[in-house]
């Protein structure tokens, strides 16, 4: 199987690029690189890179798409989560969107997986986390199956011939 190298980007379609492009720079320091209307397509494009993860989110807007507010609840997309670099940056995170009058949940643990998050929506009321996670709880899960497939005889489990 082909390695996977992290998250590139992901592209949400918002009600109103002029609203949601500074919106998501002025809350989570994105800088807007690009700004395209591809011929045909009839969507705006605008390109968000983070300056210090590189993360990146293309917000795209029609002239004449729906503007019904998100809903989680229908298919597709349930909300996005950003990683932060350790627990204590969530603090920092709080106090950041207190000063900029975004409303956000208070600091939780999650009781399904370890870890500990911040909840919030951006304009078009997108589902939003900043999320730090546990990685050596992830790890040990991943360790646990690994040994429990070679137990099973399957030599390389993460193949695709070793998937099921």
């Amino acid at each position: 199987m082909p390695a996977l190298d992290g998250n590139t980007h992901i592209n949400l379609t918002v009600s109103d690029l002029d609203r949601s492009v500074p919106w998501y720079c002025e809350v989570f320091g994105f800088v807007s690189v690009n700004d395209v209307s591809p011929d045909g397509s009839g969507f705006r494009f605008c390109t968000l890179v983070h300056p210090a993860s590189l993360a990146s989110v293309v917000l795209g807007a029609t002239e004449d798409g729906d503007t019904s507010p998100f809903d989680e609840s229908r298919t597709g997309l349930h909300h996005l989560a950003f990683h932060v670099p350790d627990r204590e940056a969530l603090t920092g995170w709080a106090e950041h969107l207190d000063r900029a009058g975004v409303a956000r949940s208070e600091i939780t643990e999650s009781p399904f997986e370890t870890g500990v998050q911040i909840w919030l929506r951006d304009p078009d009321n997108i589902w939003l986390e900043l999320y730090w996670v546990n990685r050596a709880f992830f790890a040990d899960g991943l360790r646990r199956a690994w040994r429990a497939a070679r137990r099973a005889g399957i030599e390389r489990p993460w193949t695709a011939a070793g998937q099921r």
